[in-house]
């Protein structure tokens, strides 16, 4: 096990190259054109074809065994939203919009779902917690600096006080709480889970004028994240504090 360990305390050659992928995709994906999310799937969805296609051996049995366990949960995950999704537009079909971005719920599900099953298998509640708060309070920090810059000029010097002000608060507990993910995990998962739910009611489809597609992809991306990390430093234990 202690292999095991230290040989994935440093992700391959081929994670650095589908994490670059990924991340130059969203990157497209934001500032560019929406079609090049395709990048971003080349790295995400790419290195487990070729292995599945037996062209690249990279892994051995205790990782391809944590992969298909992962791609289980993600089956499970991605397919219950996505049939959920159809019975509401079928259901409501003259109050919910037709839009990509349901389309978009269901990758991001199926890939945060596959992330976050991954991670646990290797590194357990607290790194993945950890990492995973670091890296989503960076991607939210990115498209919220692109934001104000982006409205810089057509904003006042107050709004845009304000509007960095509201940002601290929103990436401010990614940040916080990944420090403290490490030496008081229970609490930590604690404080995450009321994170979630205060986002939760300032995000929710009658909140405001936003389409059900669009504040549902919000929830996903900012929500999930940070109540997956909390249940699982709870399932930590008091043990795990000592």
């Amino acid at each position: 096990m202690s292999d095991h360990k230290d040989r994935r305390s440093l992700p391959s050659l081929t994670g650095l190259v589908a994490g670059g992928l990924v991340v130059l995709g969203v990157g497209l994906f934001m500032f560019v054109h929406k079609g090049l999310l395709v990048v971003a799937g080349l790295g995400t969805f790419g290195p487990g074809i070729l292995r599945e296609l037996g062209w690249l051996r990279d892994q051995d049995e205790f990782q391809r065994e944590a992969a298909h366990r992962a791609g289980y949960h993600a089956y499970l995950v991605g397919g219950f939203v996505a049939l959920l999704a159809y019975a509401a537009l079928e259901v409501w079909q003259t109050q919910l919009e037709a839009s990509s971005e349901w389309v978009l719920l269901i990758l991001v599900l199926l890939w945060l779902t596959w992330m976050f099953s991954s991670l646990m298998e290797f590194w357990g509640a607290r790194r993945t917690a950890s990492t995973v708060l670091l890296v989503f309070g960076s991607f939210w920090a990115v498209f919220a600096i692109a934001t104000i810059i982006s409205e810089a000029a057509t904003t006042s010097p107050g709004d845009a006080a304000l509007g960095v002000l509201a940002s601290l608060g929103l990436i401010g507990p990614f940040f916080l709480l990944a420090w403290a993910a490490h030496r008081w995990p229970r609490a930590t998962g604690v404080l995450l889970l009321v994170v979630s739910v205060v986002f939760l009611a300032m995000f929710n489809p009658g909140a405001g004028t936003q389409r059900w597609s669009t504040t549902l992809l919000t929830d996903a991306l900012l929500i999930v994240p940070l109540a997956a990390s909390g249940i699982a430093l709870l399932r930590e234990g008091v043990a795990g504090e000592d």
